[in-house]
């Protein structure tokens, strides 16, 4: 790639960031009331039901700060496919001196620091909620950084999988309940994989095709004990082989769909 390309690749992303930093503080008051409600309700109700595990609220918080950028995917698929009908601001970029494949790669990674800044008050909301039984020197910072990076790169390029594969902006309304809800209900939200393995294997293995799995996974083995949860680095190579799986047919459908405007 030449220089042109790389300058074209930076200043798309450098529009798209300065765009959602304009937007920042309302996705932040969007996100605090969202964590506000759920750790409120993780850390003080839920031991009235009976519920006494100290890091409940902890493996709560966790599991919210994962799948913020999750639940993101619906807004990013709607924006994607309004342009598409509508201003076709897309067919521009596929216009520059850089390849089509970028393009895409670029709006992935505008997506993944979307969702990245959005979230990123979750964990001093939830310290400040949690208190004492949040141990923040329990947190192994280094990996949770790679992770909370990793996780929200490959929604960006789950978002580009999933819009190419719908043909209108009228066809948004399933993906909450065929695609995203299904993967989060049953991708380790409220359980661990070991869990699920103790009390029904087949099913167990069987998720292991869920890429949620290694999100909650390997985002809660970070600060909870690591010996509850499926190994960290096999969580992170999934994520990148998903990413590349799911960017690479996402890119090429996209670029095919894409050629005509």
């Amino acid at each position: 790639m030449n220089n042109n390309t790389y300058t074209t690749f930076f200043a798309l992303l450098s529009k798209d960031i300065t765009i959602f930093n304009k937007r920042w503080l309302y996705r932040s008051i969007d996100c605090f009331i969202w964590i506000t409600s759920v750790i409120l309700v993780a850390q003080y109700l839920m031991p009235l039901f009976g519920i006494t595990d100290r890091q409940f609220g902890t493996f709560t918080l966790f599991g919210n700060l994962a799948v913020w950028g999750f639940f993101e995917i619906h807004t990013s698929i709607a924006l994607f496919l309004g342009d598409i009908e509508g201003d076709k601001a897309i067919s521009y970029y596929l216009s520059l001196p850089i390849p089509a494949s970028l393009v895409f790669v670029e709006y992935a990674f505008a997506s993944a620091y979307r969702s990245i800044l959005s979230s990123m008050i979750i964990l001093p909301i939830g310290k400040i909620i949690i208190g004492n039984d949040f141990i923040l020197s329990h947190i192994n910072w280094f990996q949770f950084i790679i992770a909370y990076i990793l996780i929200n790169i490959f929604y960006g390029f789950f978002t580009i999988f999933i819009v190419s594969f719908m043909p209108d902006l009228a066809s948004l309304s399933m993906v909450k309940s065929r695609i995203l809800f299904p993967l989060w209900f049953l991708g380790g939200f409220q359980f661990t994989w070991n869990m699920l393995y103790k009390v029904a294997p087949t099913i167990a293995y069987i998720n292991l095709c869920n890429p949620l799995i290694y999100v909650m996974e390997g985002v809660r083995s970070t600060v909870l004990p690591k010996e509850q949860y499926l190994p960290f680095w096999n969580c992170m190579g999934m994520l990148i082989v998903f990413s590349i799986l799911f960017g690479y047919i996402g890119i090429k459908k996209l670029t095919k769909r894409l050629d005509c405007l």
